[in-house]
C-alpha cells in the first residue's frame, strides 16, 4: 500500500488511540490496525518517515520516551507513566461529566449527522492586532466586528468573525454536506477547524513566521465552546443556548462513544447506527 494511501487510516486511528483509549501512541500500534473493517499494517520504517510528516504540519506532537517515542494529537498533553503504572494513567485532564451533552444521547440514531455547528473562543488583543496589522479588512460599521473570507475546506464552508470584544466566533455550514458523528466525519471536521486555527495565526503574525516555528495564541478547536448545534438530515434539530453550551472536546468524545462498542476487548466503529449502544469506555 502506499504511503500518501495510509495518512487517512492513520489518522483516523490517532483520534481513536488519544479520543477513546485516551492514551498517546507508538509505532507498536500500527504494526497491524484496523480502521472502519480494513486491515492494514506498517513497517517501523514506514511508521518513522509517516510520524515525522505528522510533526513537521503540527498534526501530532512528540510526548516523551519510555523505551519508544510516544506521541499525541496536537494540543491534547499526556504525561510520562511512572514505573508500574500503565499509560492509561497518564491522561492530564480527565473527560468532564456526561450530563453537558446528554441532549446528544437523547437524540433519534438517524439525527446523528451534523448539518451546522457554531463555536466561539477569545483570544486577547485579538481585535487590535489584527485590525492594526491588516488596514485593508473592512469593519462592521455598526458592530465593528472584522468578518474574514469564507474558508472553503474538507467541504465546508466556514465564516470566521472577530467580534469587538476580542470574542471569536466560528460557523461551520455544512447542509449540502453533513458531518456524520463518526471517526471519520469528526477527523474531518478536526482538520477542517485546524485550517481555521492556521488562518487566524497567519492574520495576527507580523511578519508571518513558519507555523511550525510559532507558539500559537489561537486556543486549539478542542477548546472552542459550542454555541449551536444542528443534527439531522430533514428537519435539522436546532440546540442552542446556555444550556447546550458545550466545550468541543466533550461534544466530540460524546458523541465518539455513542458510536463504539467493546467487543472481544477490542474498540471499534459500529457499522450499523440503528444498533447504538450506549457505554462509557472511560470508565473501564
Amino acid at each position: 500500500m502506499g504511503k500518501i494511501k495510509l495518512d487517512h487510516p492513520m489518522k483516523m486511528h490517532m483520534h481513536r488511540l488519544v479520543r477513546i483509549e485516551k492514551r498517546p501512541f507508538c509505532f507498536r500500534d500500527f504494526l497491524d490496525f484496523e480502521v472502519e473493517g480494513e486491515r492494514y499494517g506498517m513497517t517501523h520504517g514506514t511508521f518513522r518517515y509517516k510520524i515525522s510528516q505528522f510533526v513537521r504540519n503540527g498534526y501530532i506532537q512528540l510526548e516523551y520516551y519510555s523505551g519508544p517515542a510516544f506521541y499525541s494529537l496536537k494540543g491534547i498533553g499526556f504525561t510520562k507513566p511512572k514505573p508500574g503504572m500503565t499509560d492509561n494513567h497518564t491522561m492530564v485532564s480527565q473527560l468532564s461529566s456526561l450530563s453537558s451533552v446528554s441532549f446528544i444521547d437523547s437524540l433519534p440514531a438517524d439525527k446523528h449527522a451534523l448539518h451546522d455547528i457554531r463555536f466561539k473562543f477569545k483570544v486577547e488583543n485579538i481585535w487590535s492586532v489584527i485590525t492594526t496589522n491588516h488596514p485593508e479588512l473592512k469593519l462592521n460599521d455598526i458592530s465593528k466586528d472584522i468578518s474574514l473570507d469564507p474558508l472553503l475546506t474538507h467541504d465546508l464552508t466556514i465564516k470566521t468573525t472577530i467580534h469587538h470584544t476580542d470574542t471569536v466566533s466560528v460557523i461551520v455550514a455544512c447542509s449540502l454536506n453533513p458531518v456524520a458523528a463518526d471517526i471519520s466525519g469528526l477527523v474531518r471536521l478536526s482538520s477542517a477547524l485546524t485550517r481555521v486555527e492556521e488562518k487566524l495565526l497567519r492574520y495576527i503574525e507580523s511578519p508571518p513566521r513558519p507555523l511550525s516555528l510559532s507558539s500559537s495564541p489561537i486556543p486549539v478547536h478542542e477548546s472552542w465552546t459550542v454555541t449551536m448545534w444542528h443534527f439531522g438530515y430533514d428537519s435539522p434539530n436546532e440546540y442552542t443556548g446556555e444550556e447546550f453550551e458545550v466545550v468541543w472536546e466533550d461534544g466530540q468524545n460524546a458523541l465518539f462513544r455513542i458510536y463504539t462498542k467493546d467487543l472481544n476487548g477490542r474498540t471499534r466503529i459500529r457499522e450499523n447506527a440503528k444498533s447504538i449502544l450506549i457505554k462509557d469506555l472511560m470508565k473501564r
